[in-house]
C-alpha cells in the first residue's frame, strides 16, 4: 500500500476511524468493518442497526524517520469479523461500470453530436438493454467529455494566435 493511497478504505465494508496528521500528511489510521463500534440508542423504541461489534481493524502507519519512500506499514491486523461477508457491494459495483464500447458511444454522442442526457440515456438503454445504467453515472461520464470554459479559452487563443501568425505571414 502506497501513501497515495493511503486516504481510501482498501474494501469498500471497511470505513476510516481514526486518522493522525503531520504537517497535512497522515502519519496513522485505522480502518474498521462498518459493521464495527455498537450502538447505543437514545430512546426507548427497538430499532435494527448494522451496529453489531465487529472487531475486524487494522492499525497501519507512515513513519517520518528510516522512510524515504513513504511506505505504509500495518502495525495491527485483527482479520476475524462477527458476521458473514457479503460482496454484494463488489459485484453491483462491478456490473454497474460502463463498457469501453458503451463509453465511446456517450463520448461520440457528447462531443459530436451534442446529445443531452435524455438521448443519450434513450439510446444506451436501447442498445445495451441488459446493462443497467444509473443516472450519477452517465451525469458523471458526459462531463468528463464536456469541454470546460478553461479549455475554450485556450482553444479561443490557440486560434487567435495562429490567425495573427497568418496575417503577419501574408504578403498582401
Amino acid at each position: 500500500m502506497d501513501n497515495e493511497n493511503f486516504n481510501e478504505p482498501p474494501i469498500s465494508d471497511v470505513i476510516n476511524d481514526r486518522v493522525t496528521r503531520d504537517d497535512g500528511i497522515i502519519r496513522r489510521r485505522t480502518y474498521i468493518c462498518s459493521h464495527s463500534r455498537v450502538y447505543e440508542s437514545n430512546s426507548t423504541k427497538d430499532t435494527s442497526t448494522k451496529k453489531i461489534g465487529c472487531p475486524f481493524l487494522v492499525n497501519v502507519s507512515c513513519s517520518k524517520s528510516k522512510n524515504d519512500e513513504n511506505s505504509v506499514f500495518i502495525n495491527k491486523i485483527n482479520d476475524q469479523h462477527n458476521h458473514p461477508l457479503s460482496t454484494s457491494s463488489i459485484i453491483f459495483e462491478e456490473s454497474k461500470k460502463f463498457t469501453p464500447s458503451m463509453i465511446d458511444d456517450i463520448k461520440f454522442m457528447t462531443t459530436s453530436c451534442k446529445f443531452g442526457v435524455t438521448a443519450q440515456r434513450k439510446f444506451l438503454e436501447g442498445k445495451y438493454s441488459s446493462h443497467p445504467i444509473y443516472s450519477k453515472d452517465l451525469y458523471a461520464t458526459i462531463q468528463s467529455f464536456r469541454s470546460t470554459s478553461k479549455s475554450l479559452l485556450n482553444d479561443a487563443a490557440m486560434i487567435s494566435n495562429w490567425l495573427d501568425e497568418q496575417k503577419e505571414n501574408d504578403s498582401r
